[in-house]
């Protein structure tokens, strides 16, 4: 017998229904009719799963995308916040989908609460990564972030900036100041961000940031995963188009393929294998 994923939802176990739903995908419907509680955990529960579900079968789950779009809209805020994390790990994927969160994504950009106006940031970073034109508009307002926000307000809007940059880089080439300023005083758990838009930068621009690289290096060490593979990242981007500049990091790159963060991990065999090194793909 299957189990009732709304019993399961009322006794909190979502790990089971997590189950259930990858082990028959047919059932993401029954997940979906979970965001019409009242229970706000329920809601947010089952978002979460569905921004985990989405990402792994964004075709099983892109009928969906007009209910979380919807609640966008929702007045509890973190059904909000929920709401965005899920549609930027889906909504990416699906033009017409991303062309509709789009506008109301831009608007949770000026929300009262950080907590909203980040991951609104995050989720149009993931749409500029697929479709640069739906968020051109934005790249100000992003940068204007960079200095009134909090830490992870900052961070948000400088990864947003990276995902919007890889594949126009024109749009964030003329920031490369502004970002090198940010990184002077942030904290090692909240650069990522800078990290990744400075590779971003660095991929198509790679002589611009040739100064960084001995910067960009020291991070490698740092006790913060989310510091140490967002500056493998940068320097597998940078190495890509000038291997030459990077050389003195392959070493202790190597070394984090023995890392026990699987991001780490898999980001310096992917930077590795970016900068030409012999074998990695093997590893």
């Amino acid at each position: 017998m299957k189990p009732d994923i709304s019993q399961l939802a009322k006794d909190r176990r979502f790990g089971d229904i997590e189950k259930a739903v990858y082990e028959d995908r047919s059932r993401i419907g029954e997940l979906v009719d979970l965001l019409s509680e009242k229970n706000g955990d329920v809601r947010s529960g089952a978002l979460n799963l569905l921004s985990r579900v989405g990402f792994d079968y964004p075709n099983d789950t892109r009928k969906y995308l007009g209910r979380l779009i919807a609640l966008l809209d929702d007045e509890d805020m973190f059904i909000k916040i929920d709401a965005a994390n899920a549609i930027g790990n889906l909504g990416f994927s699906f033009q017409d989908s991303a062309a509709a969160a789009a506008p109301k994504l831009k608007a949770l950009l000026e929300h009262g609460q950080s907590l909203v106006r980040q991951e609104a940031a995050y989720a149009l970073g993931n749409i500029g990564f697929s479709f640069t034109d739906l968020v051109r508009d934005i790249v100000p307002r992003l940068v204007r972030m960079l200095d009134q926000g909090d830490d992870d307000e900052r961070e948000a809007a400088s990864h947003a900036l990276g995902k919007i940059g890889i594949n126009a880089p024109e749009l964030i080439r003329g920031i490369l100041p502004k970002l090198v300023e940010v990184l002077e005083f942030s904290k090692e758990a909240t650069c990522g961000g800078v990290l990744f838009a400075l590779g971003a930068i660095g991929l198509h621009y790679p002589d611009a940031v040739a100064g960084l690289v001995p910067r960009l290096m020291q991070y490698l060490e740092s006790g913060h995963p989310n510091a140490v593979k967002n500056a493998v990242a940068a320097l597998g981007n940078i190495g890509s188009s000038n291997p030459e500049l990077v050389k003195q990091a392959i070493p202790k790159i190597k070394k984090l393929l023995d890392n026990t963060d699987i991001d780490v991990k898999m980001n310096a065999k992917v930077a590795l294998g970016r900068m030409g090194e012999p074998g990695v793909a093997d590893l």
